[in-house]
């Protein structure tokens, strides 16, 4: 299911006392957002100069999924922007976390233990589950959430 443009959802026809998984995906559109100024705030950050704020933009950053921010992410992304590759190898568009979620060390290393990126529940169905939608190479924050 699409959820609406500002991110809404709502399932139908759920049975009371099953269990239920919500599993956010998004992987269209990897240029949504994606900027020369999130290459230099990245470059930023890994040489110490300015570094990343929010484990979400520390997640944004890191363009092959290693759990790390490196100059291999600078590369792929400045062959994302000069459209040298048209999507990401490694990673999807898209990351969904849990918005309940509480990072143990959210700027030093969300990695630190794995995050949430499904929401489940069990027989209550007027439970809801948001989530914090991260554009993957989008450390600004400029993508539109609707992909145009």
């Amino acid at each position: 299911m699409l959820t609406d443009n500002q991110g809404s959802y709502a399932y139908q026809n759920l049975q009371r006392g099953l269990d239920y998984t919500i599993r956010p995906i998004g992987n269209a559109n990897p240029f949504n957002g994606v900027t020369t100024l999130d290459l230099l705030l990245i470059q930023k950050h890994i040489l110490g100069i300015a570094p990343l704020n929010s484990p979400y933009r520390i997640i944004a950053a890191d363009i092959n999924n290693s759990k790390s921010i490196s100059t291999l992410d600078l590369i792929l992304l400045r062959r994302l922007i000069l459209n040298l590759d048209s999507k990401l190898t490694s990673n999807s568009s898209w990351r969904f976390i849990s918005a309940d979620y509480r990072f143990p060390s959210p700027t030093i290393n969300p990695w630190l233990e794995s995050f949430p990126e499904i929401g489940s529940f069990k027989g209550d169905l007027n439970i809801q589950r948001s989530f914090i939608a991260i554009k993957v190479g989008d450390v600004n924050g400029s993508a539109k959430r609707n992909g145009e």
